[in-house]
Protein backbone atom coordinates (compact mmCIF):
# COMPACT_ATOMS: atom_id res chain seq x y z
CA UNK A 1 0.00 0.00 0.00
CA UNK A 2 1.42 3.79 -0.85
CA UNK A 3 1.11 6.00 1.38
CA UNK A 4 0.08 9.38 -0.15
CA UNK A 5 2.48 12.59 0.47
CA UNK A 6 1.81 16.21 0.63
CA UNK A 7 4.27 17.75 -1.10
CA UNK A 8 5.57 21.54 0.28
CA UNK A 9 4.18 23.23 -2.39
CA UNK A 10 0.54 21.30 -2.46
CA UNK A 11 0.96 22.30 1.12
CA UNK A 12 1.51 25.78 0.45
CA UNK A 13 -1.59 25.51 -2.03
CA UNK A 14 -3.91 23.87 0.13
CA UNK A 15 -2.87 26.62 2.96
CA UNK A 16 -3.61 29.33 0.70
CA UNK A 17 -7.08 27.62 -0.37
CA UNK A 18 -8.00 27.55 3.15
CA UNK A 19 -7.13 31.30 3.98
CA UNK A 20 -9.07 32.37 0.85
CA UNK A 21 -12.26 30.75 1.68
CA UNK A 22 -12.30 32.74 4.99
CA UNK A 23 -10.72 35.88 3.76
CA UNK A 24 -11.83 35.96 0.63
CA UNK A 25 -15.96 35.69 1.76
CA UNK A 26 -18.35 38.72 1.68
CA UNK A 27 -18.52 40.95 4.67
CA UNK A 28 -21.63 40.26 6.87
CA UNK A 29 -23.63 43.19 7.64
CA UNK A 30 -22.66 43.40 11.71
CA UNK A 31 -18.84 43.21 10.30
CA UNK A 32 -19.33 45.92 7.56
CA UNK A 33 -20.88 48.08 9.89
CA UNK A 34 -18.21 47.91 12.84
CA UNK A 35 -15.66 48.42 9.87
CA UNK A 36 -17.05 51.72 8.96
CA UNK A 37 -17.64 52.90 12.96
CA UNK A 38 -13.91 52.31 12.70
CA UNK A 39 -12.59 53.92 10.10
CA UNK A 40 -14.98 56.86 10.41
CA UNK A 41 -14.00 57.16 13.83
CA UNK A 42 -10.27 57.16 12.49
CA UNK A 43 -10.76 60.06 10.55
CA UNK A 44 -12.48 62.54 12.89
CA UNK A 45 -9.74 61.37 15.40
CA UNK A 46 -7.61 63.24 12.77
CA UNK A 47 -8.38 66.47 13.83
CA UNK A 48 -6.11 67.38 16.37
CA UNK A 49 -8.87 69.20 18.46
CA UNK A 50 -10.52 65.72 19.28
CA UNK A 51 -9.55 64.21 22.16
CA UNK A 52 -11.76 60.95 22.38
CA UNK A 53 -15.19 59.49 21.08
CA UNK A 54 -17.82 57.11 21.94
CA UNK A 55 -20.55 56.06 19.08
CA UNK A 56 -23.05 53.63 20.15
CA UNK A 57 -25.42 52.10 16.64
CA UNK A 58 -28.22 49.89 16.98
CA UNK A 59 -28.92 48.89 13.35
CA UNK A 60 -31.56 45.91 12.84
CA UNK A 61 -31.71 45.06 16.21
CA UNK A 62 -28.04 44.72 16.49
CA UNK A 63 -26.55 47.09 19.35
CA UNK A 64 -22.77 47.79 18.88
CA UNK A 65 -20.56 50.58 21.00
CA UNK A 66 -17.11 51.45 20.38
CA UNK A 67 -14.85 54.17 21.98
CA UNK A 68 -11.93 55.48 20.67
CA UNK A 69 -8.97 58.28 21.66
CA UNK A 70 -7.75 59.28 25.22
CA UNK A 71 -10.36 61.37 27.29
CA UNK A 72 -7.32 63.37 28.25
CA UNK A 73 -4.28 63.43 25.78
CA UNK A 74 -0.93 61.52 27.08
CA UNK A 75 -2.38 59.91 29.91
CA UNK A 76 -3.94 56.81 27.80
CA UNK A 77 -7.20 56.84 29.85
CA UNK A 78 -9.59 55.25 26.80
CA UNK A 79 -13.39 56.02 27.31
CA UNK A 80 -15.25 52.62 28.04
CA UNK A 81 -19.05 51.78 28.24
CA UNK A 82 -19.00 53.02 31.69
CA UNK A 83 -17.59 56.38 30.81
CA UNK A 84 -20.08 59.15 31.67
CA UNK A 85 -20.56 62.09 29.53
CA UNK A 86 -23.02 65.19 29.20
CA UNK A 87 -25.40 65.20 26.37
CA UNK A 88 -27.11 68.89 27.33
CA UNK A 89 -29.62 69.19 24.97
CA UNK A 90 -30.16 65.85 24.40
CA UNK A 91 -31.79 65.94 27.71
CA UNK A 92 -34.78 67.90 26.18
CA UNK A 93 -36.10 65.12 24.21
CA UNK A 94 -36.10 62.85 27.20
CA UNK A 95 -38.23 65.46 28.89
CA UNK A 96 -40.30 66.35 25.46
CA UNK A 97 -41.06 61.99 26.13
CA UNK A 98 -42.34 62.40 30.09
CA UNK A 99 -44.70 65.31 28.49
CA UNK A 100 -45.73 63.07 25.95
CA UNK A 101 -46.64 60.39 28.42
CA UNK A 102 -48.93 63.07 30.05
CA UNK A 103 -50.40 63.46 27.36
CA UNK A 104 -51.08 60.02 26.66
CA UNK A 105 -52.84 59.34 30.06
CA UNK A 106 -54.50 63.22 29.82
CA UNK A 107 -52.91 64.42 32.51
CA UNK A 108 -52.44 67.69 30.42
CA UNK A 109 -53.37 68.81 26.77
CA UNK A 110 -50.91 70.72 24.14
CA UNK A 111 -53.22 73.22 23.80
CA UNK A 112 -53.56 73.90 27.42
CA UNK A 113 -52.38 77.03 28.90
CA UNK A 114 -49.27 76.80 30.93
CA UNK A 115 -50.97 79.12 33.90
CA UNK A 116 -53.54 75.97 34.38
CA UNK A 117 -50.51 74.74 36.03
CA UNK A 118 -48.69 77.11 37.13
CA UNK A 119 -50.66 79.75 38.36
CA UNK A 120 -52.43 82.74 38.01
CA UNK A 121 -49.59 85.13 38.55
CA UNK A 122 -48.31 83.81 34.98
CA UNK A 123 -51.05 85.44 33.16
CA UNK A 124 -49.23 88.01 32.05
CA UNK A 125 -47.17 85.29 29.73
CA UNK A 126 -49.21 85.98 26.89
CA UNK A 127 -49.52 88.37 23.37
CA UNK A 128 -52.86 89.44 22.29
CA UNK A 129 -54.98 87.54 24.79
CA UNK A 130 -53.01 84.32 23.76
CA UNK A 131 -51.46 82.32 25.98
CA UNK A 132 -48.25 80.39 26.07
CA UNK A 133 -49.20 76.32 25.93
CA UNK A 134 -47.76 73.19 26.47
CA UNK A 135 -47.12 73.09 22.61
CA UNK A 136 -45.28 76.53 22.79
CA UNK A 137 -42.81 75.49 25.38
CA UNK A 138 -42.24 72.04 23.58
CA UNK A 139 -41.59 73.80 19.87
CA UNK A 140 -39.38 76.75 21.28
CA UNK A 141 -42.32 79.07 20.26
CA UNK A 142 -43.22 80.44 23.74
CA UNK A 143 -41.27 83.43 23.89
CA UNK A 144 -39.39 82.93 26.90
CA UNK A 145 -35.94 83.77 26.53
CA UNK A 146 -32.66 81.82 25.51
CA UNK A 147 -31.47 81.73 29.22
CA UNK A 148 -31.83 82.26 32.80
CA UNK A 149 -31.25 86.43 33.41
CA UNK A 150 -26.99 86.56 33.63
CA UNK A 151 -25.76 84.07 31.51
CA UNK A 152 -26.29 85.43 28.01
CA UNK A 153 -23.71 87.92 29.13
CA UNK A 154 -21.41 85.70 29.78
CA UNK A 155 -21.80 83.97 26.55
CA UNK A 156 -20.83 87.49 23.92
CA UNK A 157 -17.05 86.65 24.52
CA UNK A 158 -16.64 83.16 25.18
CA UNK A 159 -13.14 82.14 27.05
CA UNK A 160 -12.98 79.41 29.67
CA UNK A 161 -13.11 82.23 32.53
CA UNK A 162 -16.66 83.35 31.33
CA UNK A 163 -17.84 79.78 31.22
CA UNK A 164 -16.51 79.03 34.40
CA UNK A 165 -18.68 81.84 35.87
CA UNK A 166 -21.53 80.82 33.96
CA UNK A 167 -21.22 77.09 35.14
CA UNK A 168 -20.80 78.69 38.95
CA UNK A 169 -24.20 80.36 37.85
CA UNK A 170 -26.10 77.80 36.74
CA UNK A 171 -25.19 75.60 39.18
CA UNK A 172 -26.54 77.75 41.90
CA UNK A 173 -29.45 78.95 40.38
CA UNK A 174 -32.55 77.88 42.41
CA UNK A 175 -35.77 77.13 41.01
CA UNK A 176 -37.83 79.70 43.08
CA UNK A 177 -35.52 82.35 41.30
CA UNK A 178 -36.61 80.96 37.85
CA UNK A 179 -40.30 81.27 39.09
CA UNK A 180 -39.91 84.39 40.37
CA UNK A 181 -37.82 85.79 37.28
CA UNK A 182 -40.71 84.39 35.03
CA UNK A 183 -43.51 87.09 36.28
CA UNK A 184 -41.82 89.88 34.96
CA UNK A 185 -40.99 88.97 31.25
CA UNK A 186 -43.13 90.21 28.53
CA UNK A 187 -44.06 88.46 25.37
CA UNK A 188 -42.49 90.24 22.43
CA UNK A 189 -44.67 88.25 19.91
CA UNK A 190 -47.53 85.66 19.37
CA UNK A 191 -46.91 82.11 21.31
CA UNK A 192 -46.95 79.90 18.22
CA UNK A 193 -46.21 82.18 15.75
CA UNK A 194 -41.96 82.09 15.60
CA UNK A 195 -39.34 79.42 16.59
CA UNK A 196 -37.04 80.80 19.42
CA UNK A 197 -34.75 78.22 21.19
CA UNK A 198 -34.93 78.72 24.77
CA UNK A 199 -33.50 76.73 27.83
CA UNK A 200 -36.24 78.27 30.07
CA UNK A 201 -39.40 76.47 28.61
CA UNK A 202 -38.01 72.86 29.32
CA UNK A 203 -37.50 74.08 32.96
CA UNK A 204 -41.28 75.65 33.02
CA UNK A 205 -41.88 71.88 32.04
CA UNK A 206 -39.82 69.96 34.73
CA UNK A 207 -41.92 72.19 36.94
CA UNK A 208 -45.59 71.42 35.04
CA UNK A 209 -44.78 67.40 35.45
CA UNK A 210 -43.97 67.95 38.95
CA UNK A 211 -47.32 69.37 39.23
CA UNK A 212 -48.93 67.03 37.39
CA UNK A 213 -47.42 63.75 38.89
CA UNK A 214 -47.05 65.17 42.30
CA UNK A 215 -43.22 64.71 42.30
CA UNK A 216 -39.96 65.82 42.05
CA UNK A 217 -38.75 65.75 38.05
CA UNK A 218 -35.77 63.70 38.84
CA UNK A 219 -38.43 60.94 40.12
CA UNK A 220 -40.32 61.66 36.95
CA UNK A 221 -37.45 60.55 34.66
CA UNK A 222 -36.64 57.48 36.91
CA UNK A 223 -39.79 55.98 37.11
CA UNK A 224 -41.08 56.77 33.43
CA UNK A 225 -38.33 56.78 31.67
CA UNK A 226 -34.78 55.82 32.94
CA UNK A 227 -36.23 52.21 34.16
CA UNK A 228 -38.52 51.06 31.39
CA UNK A 229 -35.60 52.46 28.93
CA UNK A 230 -33.17 50.55 30.97
CA UNK A 231 -30.61 53.33 30.88
CA UNK A 232 -29.46 52.75 34.40
CA UNK A 233 -26.30 55.18 34.59
CA UNK A 234 -28.25 58.46 33.04
CA UNK A 235 -28.83 61.00 35.96
CA UNK A 236 -29.70 64.62 36.20
CA UNK A 237 -27.50 64.92 39.72
CA UNK A 238 -24.12 62.67 40.50
CA UNK A 239 -23.27 60.67 43.31
CA UNK A 240 -19.73 61.48 44.27
CA UNK A 241 -18.93 57.78 43.13
CA UNK A 242 -20.63 58.63 39.63
CA UNK A 243 -18.79 61.87 39.73
CA UNK A 244 -15.55 60.18 39.56
CA UNK A 245 -16.74 58.72 35.81
CA UNK A 246 -17.83 61.13 34.18
CA UNK A 247 -15.59 62.58 31.31
CA UNK A 248 -13.42 65.48 31.45
CA UNK A 249 -14.11 68.20 28.37
CA UNK A 250 -11.63 69.94 26.53
CA UNK A 251 -11.54 73.18 24.26
CA UNK A 252 -9.90 73.45 20.83
CA UNK A 253 -6.84 74.30 22.99
CA UNK A 254 -6.78 71.00 24.70
CA UNK A 255 -7.57 72.72 28.20
CA UNK A 256 -9.87 71.05 30.78
CA UNK A 257 -13.14 73.08 30.91
CA UNK A 258 -15.87 73.30 33.35
CA UNK A 259 -18.81 70.77 33.41
CA UNK A 260 -21.36 70.62 35.78
CA UNK A 261 -20.42 67.06 37.79
CA UNK A 262 -21.66 68.87 40.92
CA UNK A 263 -25.71 68.58 41.75
CA UNK A 264 -27.28 71.64 40.63
CA UNK A 265 -30.65 73.43 41.99
CA UNK A 266 -32.61 73.90 38.76
CA UNK A 267 -34.55 70.80 37.54
CA UNK A 268 -32.17 70.15 34.55
CA UNK A 269 -34.47 69.09 31.84
CA UNK A 270 -32.68 71.70 29.22
CA UNK A 271 -29.70 70.35 29.36
CA UNK A 272 -28.03 68.55 32.52
CA UNK A 273 -28.47 65.27 31.56
CA UNK A 274 -25.32 62.63 32.09
CA UNK A 275 -25.03 59.41 30.43
CA UNK A 276 -22.74 56.54 28.97
CA UNK A 277 -22.76 54.90 25.66
CA UNK A 278 -24.50 51.74 26.96
CA UNK A 279 -27.26 53.80 27.95
CA UNK A 280 -27.57 56.15 25.02
CA UNK A 281 -27.69 52.47 22.87
CA UNK A 282 -30.97 51.42 25.13
CA UNK A 283 -32.52 55.17 24.48
CA UNK A 284 -31.84 54.47 20.88
CA UNK A 285 -33.48 50.91 21.23
CA UNK A 286 -36.81 52.60 23.00
CA UNK A 287 -36.88 55.23 20.84
CA UNK A 288 -37.39 52.83 17.99
CA UNK A 289 -40.25 50.93 19.54
CA UNK A 290 -43.22 52.09 17.61
CA UNK A 291 -45.60 49.78 19.48
CA UNK A 292 -44.90 52.42 22.89
CA UNK A 293 -47.60 55.00 22.26
CA UNK A 294 -45.63 57.93 24.16
CA UNK A 295 -43.38 57.43 21.78
CA UNK A 296 -45.39 57.50 18.56
CA UNK A 297 -46.92 60.20 20.13
CA UNK A 298 -43.31 62.07 21.06
CA UNK A 299 -42.48 61.98 17.70
CA UNK A 300 -45.87 63.62 16.37
CA UNK A 301 -44.61 66.91 14.19
CA UNK A 302 -46.46 69.74 16.44
CA UNK A 303 -44.33 72.81 14.13
CA UNK A 304 -43.11 73.75 11.09
CA UNK A 305 -39.92 75.35 11.59
CA UNK A 306 -38.41 75.25 7.60
CA UNK A 307 -39.87 73.82 4.75
CA UNK A 308 -39.02 69.92 5.31
CA UNK A 309 -38.65 70.37 9.44
CA UNK A 310 -40.62 69.94 11.65
CA UNK A 311 -40.40 70.67 15.65
CA UNK A 312 -41.74 67.97 18.14
CA UNK A 313 -41.25 67.05 21.71
CA UNK A 314 -38.52 68.85 21.33
CA UNK A 315 -36.84 66.34 18.64
CA UNK A 316 -36.31 68.07 15.44
CA UNK A 317 -38.05 65.71 12.91
CA UNK A 318 -36.66 65.94 9.20
CA UNK A 319 -37.82 64.60 6.06
CA UNK A 320 -35.30 63.93 2.96
CA UNK A 321 -34.49 61.21 0.29
CA UNK A 322 -33.98 59.04 3.50
CA UNK A 323 -37.27 59.44 4.77
CA UNK A 324 -38.24 60.46 8.41
CA UNK A 325 -35.88 60.43 11.10
CA UNK A 326 -35.12 62.71 14.21
CA UNK A 327 -32.49 64.24 15.83
CA UNK A 328 -31.12 66.49 18.38
CA UNK A 329 -27.54 67.95 19.13
CA UNK A 330 -26.25 68.52 22.30
CA UNK A 331 -23.22 70.94 23.09
CA UNK A 332 -21.36 72.56 26.35
CA UNK A 333 -18.43 74.07 27.40
CA UNK A 334 -16.36 70.70 26.81
CA UNK A 335 -18.15 68.30 25.08
CA UNK A 336 -20.43 67.62 22.04
CA UNK A 337 -23.24 65.24 20.78
CA UNK A 338 -25.68 64.18 18.71
CA UNK A 339 -28.24 61.72 18.65
CA UNK A 340 -30.17 60.69 15.42
CA UNK A 341 -32.64 58.30 14.84
CA UNK A 342 -33.98 57.00 11.20
CA UNK A 343 -37.30 54.80 12.62
CA UNK A 344 -37.72 53.73 9.12
CA UNK A 345 -34.34 51.85 8.51
CA UNK A 346 -34.48 50.92 12.49
CA UNK A 347 -31.42 52.77 12.70
CA UNK A 348 -30.09 55.03 15.16
CA UNK A 349 -26.82 56.65 16.16
CA UNK A 350 -25.22 58.65 19.15
CA UNK A 351 -21.83 60.41 18.60
CA UNK A 352 -20.24 62.01 21.70
CA UNK A 353 -17.21 63.83 21.65
CA UNK A 354 -15.55 65.19 24.86
CA UNK A 355 -14.19 68.17 22.95
CA UNK A 356 -15.94 71.40 22.13
CA UNK A 357 -14.83 74.29 19.42
CA UNK A 358 -17.21 75.73 16.79
CA UNK A 359 -16.95 73.12 14.28
CA UNK A 360 -17.24 70.07 16.42
CA UNK A 361 -20.92 70.17 15.89
CA UNK A 362 -20.66 69.51 12.21
CA UNK A 363 -17.61 67.09 11.98
CA UNK A 364 -19.64 65.00 14.32
CA UNK A 365 -22.86 64.78 12.83
CA UNK A 366 -20.80 64.37 9.40
CA UNK A 367 -19.50 61.40 10.70
CA UNK A 368 -23.05 60.02 12.16
CA UNK A 369 -24.46 60.21 8.60
CA UNK A 370 -21.01 58.68 6.77
CA UNK A 371 -21.80 55.96 8.88
CA UNK A 372 -25.89 55.59 8.15
CA UNK A 373 -24.45 56.24 4.63
CA UNK A 374 -22.59 52.91 4.86
CA UNK A 375 -25.23 51.22 6.35
CA UNK A 376 -28.03 52.20 4.41
CA UNK A 377 -25.87 51.09 1.17
CA UNK A 378 -24.78 47.56 2.95
CA UNK A 379 -28.15 46.41 4.42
Amino acid sequence: MIKSQITPILFIILLLATVCSHSCQPQTEKELLNTSIKENARKLLEDYRLNAVSIAVYANGVGYTEHFGELDKGKANSPTNETLYEVASVTKTMTGYLVAKAVTEAKLKLTDPITKYIGNAYQHLSYNKKPITIQDLLTHTSGLPLNIEGVDELYINPSRSSYTKAQELLTYYPKDSLLNTLKKIKLEYLPGAQYSYSNVAPNVLAHILEVVYKKPFDDVLQEYLFEPAMMDNTKINLTNEEQELLANGHNAKGEVMPNFKKPIKLWGAAGRAKSNATDMLNYIKFQLNDQNPVVKESHTKLFRDLENLWIGYFWEILEDKDGMHIEHHGGIYGTQNWLIIYPEHDFGISIIANSSFPDANRLLKQTALHIFKDFKNNY
